[in-house]
C-alpha cells in the first residue's frame, strides 16, 4: 500500500518510516533514590546501555523502565518497591560533548557542559561509545528523563 493509500484510510505513515536519516541510538542510564533527591546507578542491574529502533528518546525510557520493573519482579526484593526510579536517554545523534571549534563546551541540543575536560569532535562520535554514564559525567543535558514514584513502582511491579 502506498504512502498515498494510508493517507486516504487516515492511517498515516508510521513514526519511524517519516522520519529520513540514519537510524537513531540512545544511550540511557538508570538511577536509583531512596527520597527522589540524590540520584545513584542502580547497581543491581547493568546500569547503562544503548537502544535502537525507536522513535524517540521517551519511548526508550518507557521501555528501560518496563524492563526494569520486570527484572525487579522476577528478582522478588521488597527493598526495591521503596526506591525511586530515574532513567536519562540521549538520542547519540545529538549528544556531542564538545565543540572543537569554539572550546565552550557546547553540544549540537543547544545547551552548555559547564564541565572541563577536552572536547569530543563530531567525527569521534562515530567512534566511541558515549554511554549514558559519560554523558553525565559531562554535563550533557539528557533528551527526556523519565521518573518514577514509590508508589508507581509498586503499581507497575506489583500489577
Amino acid at each position: 500500500m502506498t504512502d498515498d493509500a494510508l493517507a486516504a484510510l487516515g492511517l498515516g505513515r508510521p513514526a519511524e518510516a517519516a522520519r529520513a536519516g540514519p537510524p537513531l541510538i540512545y544511550a540511557y542510564l538508570v538511577q536509583v533514590s531512596g527520597d527522589g533527591t540524590r540520584w545513584g546507578a542502580d547497581w543491581t542491574e547493568p546500569s547503562g546501555g544503548f537502544e535502537h529502533d525507536a522513535p524517540d528518546a521517551t519511548e526508550v525510557a518507557c521501555r528501560v523502565l518496563r524492563r526494569r520493573f520486570l527484572q525487579v519482579r522476577a528478582d522478588g526484593d521488597q527493598h526495591r518497591h521503596r526506591m525511586w526510579f530515574r532513567v536519562d536517554v540521549w538520542t547519540l545523534t545529538t549528544a556531542t560533548v564538545g565543540d572543537h571549534a569554539n572550546g565552550n563546551g557546547a553540544h549540537a541540543n543547544g545547551g552548555s557542559s559547564g564541565q572541563g575536560g577536552p572536547p569530543v569532535r563530531a567525527d569521534d562520535l562515530e567512534t566511541i561509545a558515549l554511554s549514558g554514564r559519560h554523558l553525565q559525567s559531562r554535563g550533557v543535558p539528557p533528551d527526556t528523563v523519565e521518573i518514577r514514584t514509590p508508589a508507581q513502582v509498586r503499581h507497575e511491579i506489583d500489577g
